[in-house]
């Protein structure tokens, strides 16, 4: 930026943008769960998403979306654990030996998910829908 020249692009959306219109994306999940109920030590056996792509752009990346965004709410469900000084606000669980998240060991042992396809969002790219936040919210079922 010392010449003047911008090496970015910017853009800010108004909610008054007609271009933006909302639009449903429909899912469900189902896990079978194994609890020891000495341990308290828990496996997510078998987990089943099917998810609403609309005319999907590319499956596999959209698959790899869906179980990310499984593995991060089930991660936050399940096994982090905030701590911090209830005073000063301050938080104790800020490095990576103190802040625990899902590990290879921890996903579903078998994982499948389907998603509903020549389906196409008329107001989508391409008739494409959004892909991670529904899989995220499907994890009240654990």
């Amino acid at each position: 930026d010392r010449q003047g020249v911008l090496l970015q692009a910017n853009y800010q959306t108004s909610q008054n943008d007609p271009r933006l219109v909302n639009y449903s994306i429909f899912g469900i999940a189902v896990s079978e769960v194994e609890v020891d109920i000495l341990t308290g030590s828990k496996w997510i056996v078998r987990t089943d998403i099917f998810e609403d792509a609309g005319r999907s752009i590319n499956p596999a990346i959209d698959v790899g979306q869906v179980e990310g965004a499984f593995v991060m709410a089930a991660s936050v469900w399940l096994i982090e654990n905030i701590v911090y000084n209830e005073h000063t606000g301050e938080i104790y669980s800020d490095r990576t030996w103190t802040y625990k998240i899902m590990g290879a060991k921890d996903i579903p042992y078998d994982f499948r998910v389907y998603l509903r396809r020549k389906r196409p969002n008329p107001v989508g790219i391409l008739g494409s829908k959004g892909m991670t936040a529904l899989s995220y919210d499907n994890l009240s079922i654990i």
